[in-house]
């Protein structure tokens, strides 16, 4: 599968440095980045017109000199406008400084507080800005004089192309420092950033473009995932085995087409734990989300007190009451929609079962509470799947939920190696991570999901997947894919209560299965 990679910045510095050590030198490196921006301009621009190219110290600028001799190759008017001295740029970013010169780029200093008119002479002269600025360099809030020339940019009315990541945005976490430039477009430099897809860094990155090759293999990108487990430094020490974005092959194999002879048992049954007093709904919208996903039977097991109220509110989804159910033929078991937190007993008794299980919502806030519960989860030998929301995901680490969201990334990984199951935290860009430190990133869905019972929806969808005992589809793709489609469906209009996003789920994945179109 074609796979897109995320780094962190620190990954990022050690993939770009152990392939200089390979023979590449910075130069070549930055060569081959101008020559991808150039590329992103010419496919961007709104019109023809002035390139203005704001480089910083480092690197990134040393790239927005290179782009700037591109450019004027293909006979573009280009201005650099660089934000310190052109005296003191490095040996490797002067080669290309004066290349762009010599070239006919025009190269300008707005390097002192006094020298913002003459930035902002040549914004209000271009036809897009290139943001050269910092890329993942950014670690502290942008202030003084590099805050205004964001502010300068964010007023000027023009495209603007970010070169790796927005300037003043967090390449690890997304968060703003300070302030940050509000990019039309991105060129991720290797690969794509954790800023570009968590917290605020969506909303600044505009279009996430193609990754520009700059001659940093795969095998050096996994090989800096490794490394990260290593260092010295414990706020950039980011252990995992690989991080990717989910993508529309693993819907593919997640729902291949359903062969003639198969029956109902061919597609798994899913037992749902769940239901109390005020809270009947919530199983019965797991079991439409099971159906969704393609199972070929689903079951509740609820409290005898609101038996009668779910079996008579479902058709197709089979109710039992707790004190009559026989459940042990299930294929896999979600537990906890709706359950209060009355039931640790019984949750328990179903955690020695060797059947797959998904525990979410309520069976999650047990667990939290127990600690015999939580050790017990921790020693399961059988696929387990947590689908802890932010707010269950924190009392599950004992930290805030300010804590949680502040770092996504950090706060999967430590509950697969808290609890050593898969995890899916749920939220914008939903993160899953497995049990061996796999990450894989969620970018579907919108803000429709913030509705009461989606999760419940996914959790029956999950249980779904489970079930099926394909061995041709793995945990990881089975869960990515029930993640996804649940996100697709989620930005299609028509649908506002979560009932009605179970039958927009199952059009779509019928859909796959037919070999048509996801989309």
């Amino acid at each position: 599968m074609n796979e897109t990679r995320i780094l962190t910045a620190a990954q990022m510095r050690w993939a770009d440095q152990a392939t200089t050590r390979t023979g590449a030198s910075t130069a070549t490196l930055m060569d081959r980045a101008g020559v991808a921006i150039a590329a992103a301009v010419i496919e961007c621009m709104p019109d023809y017109g002035r390139i203005v190219i704001i480089a910083g110290p480092g690197n990134n600028g040393g790239d927005g000199f290179a782009a700037a001799y591109y450019l004027r190759d293909r006979r573009l008017p280009v201005t650099v406008v660089s934000l310190i001295p052109l005296a003191d740029l490095s040996d490797d970013v002067k080669i290309y400084a004066d290349r762009a010169h010599e070239a006919g780029a025009k190269t300008r200093e707005a390097c002192a507080d006094g020298c913002f008119a003459e930035l902002e002479r040549w914004l209000v002269r271009a036809s897009m800005i290139v943001d050269c600025m910092f890329g993942t360099g950014v670690s502290r809030p942008l202030e003084g004089r590099m805050r205004d020339v964001v502010e300068r940019i964010n007023v000027s009315d023009r495209a603007v192309l970010s070169v790796d990541i927005a300037s003043g945005i967090c390449a690890d976490t997304g968060c703003v420092l300070g302030v940050a430039v509000q990019a039309d477009f991105t060129l991720p430099i290797a690969t794509t950033k954790w800023g570009h897809w968590l917290n605020e860094g969506r909303d600044y990155t505009g279009k996430l473009l193609a990754a520009a090759d700059i001659g940093i293999t795969d095998a050096t990108i996994q090989q800096g995932w490794a490394e990260s487990c290593e260092c010295a430094d414990e706020d950039n020490c980011f252990c995992v085995k690989s991080t990717s974005v989910i993508h529309d092959d693993f819907l593919d194999k997640a729902w291949p087409v359903r062969a003639r002879l198969s029956h109902k048992g061919s597609y798994g049954h899913v037992w749902i734990f769940g239901g109390s007093m005020g809270l009947t709904g919530a199983p019965q919208l797991a079991g439409l989300g099971a159906y969704a996903a393609g199972a070929g039977l689903a079951s509740i097991v609820c409290p005898d007190a609101v038996w009668p109220v779910i079996a008579a509110a479902n058709l197709e989804v089979m109710a039992h009451p707790q004190s009559d159910a026989d459940w042990q033929s299930a294929d896999a078991l979600v537990i906890g929609p709706g359950w209060g937190r009355a039931q640790g007993e019984l949750l328990s008794t179903l955690f020695d079962t060797d059947k797959p299980i998904v525990v979410d919502a309520d069976a999650l806030n047990i667990v939290a509470a127990r600690g015999s519960l939580r050790q017990k989860l921790i020693e399961r030998e059988y696929l387990t799947v947590i689908s802890p929301h932010p707010g269950e995901a924190a009392r599950l680490l004992d930290i805030t939920v300010e804590e949680v969201q502040r770092d996504r990334k950090k706060s999967v990984i430590a509950l697969t190696t808290r609890y050593a199951c898969w995890v899916v935290l749920k939220g914008s860009e939903t993160l899953i991570a497995s049990p061996q430190k796999d990450i894989y990133l969620n970018p579907f869905g919108s803000a429709q999901l913030a509705v009461a019972g989606s999760g419940d929806v996914l959790a029956g969808m999950i249980g779904a997947q489970l079930a099926k005992r394909n061995e041709a589809v793995s945990p990881a793709i089975a869960i990515a894919a029930a993640v996804a489609l649940h996100g697709k469906a989620g930005e299609r209009g028509g649908w506002y209560l979560a009932g009605e996003l179970a039958k927009v789920i199952s059009d779509m994945r019928q859909s796959i299965e037919q070999g048509g179109m996801r989309h």
